[in-house]
């Protein structure tokens, strides 16, 4: 019997008491040195994690930036998040497995670790520098309610992508400006970046 993947987690309680909020913050610190910390994370099964709205999936996403322009990709019929199918997204990442805190220990619970991994499997793309510069929490959908996102400006030196998985589409970096023009086509998380890049570029 295959052994059912478990994705990190942490209790939606400990984000009501930080504070709720809708859509995009800045305050990436008042939130993560808290939610990070071991004994406020956990694993739980991803199936039952998806529909159990007492928690929040911990998911790094990621914007790859070479000088003036960001990786875009569609999300396809490949990908397991079958609630964004057709979308288009500037953010690459995904859950944290437990398999990552089980390889790496050095970091929360393997998060780190969880998004180089990531961007290797998802565009075989060599991880750069990074900095995380907000945090994505949206209530308005039910795919939002059981995730909290932790987005990342990450530095690529190239516009190479040597491999992509069967859920992404046609990945390639087009001008920032453009993306941002059109976000109406994007996922919602793709969206709040867009719409606030200038912001996240400046933090970065």
């Amino acid at each position: 019997m295959a052994v059912e993947e478990r994705v990190l987690c942490f209790e939606r309680k400990l984000l009501e008491e930080l504070g709720l909020f809708q859509g995009l913050c800045l305050e990436v610190d008042k939130y993560l040195q808290v939610i990070t910390q071991p004994s406020n994370l956990l694993y739980k099964i991803r199936r039952e994690a998806e529909q159990d709205r007492r928690y929040k999936q911990l998911i790094p996403y990621v914007l790859l930036i070479s000088h003036d322009r960001v990786l875009q990709y569609e999300r396809g019929q490949g990908g397991e998040e079958k609630r964004l199918h057709g979308l288009y997204s500037v953010g690459i990442g995904g859950h944290i497995a437990e398999d990552d805190h089980l390889l790496f220990s050095d970091d929360a619970l393997g998060y780190y670790e969880g998004m180089r991994r990531e961007i290797k499997e998802e565009v075989g793309m060599d991880p750069g520098r990074e900095t995380a510069v907000a945090l994505i929490n949206d209530d308005s959908t039910e795919v939002g309610y059981v995730h909290f996102g932790v987005v990342h400006i990450m530095r690529v030196a190239g516009e190479k992508i040597a491999g992509w998985k069967s859920g992404i589409l046609a990945p390639k970096f087009v001008p920032i400006a453009e993306a941002a023009r059109k976000s109406a086509r994007y996922e919602s998380w793709s969206r709040l970046c867009l719409e606030n890049i200038a912001l996240l570029m400046a933090k970065a």
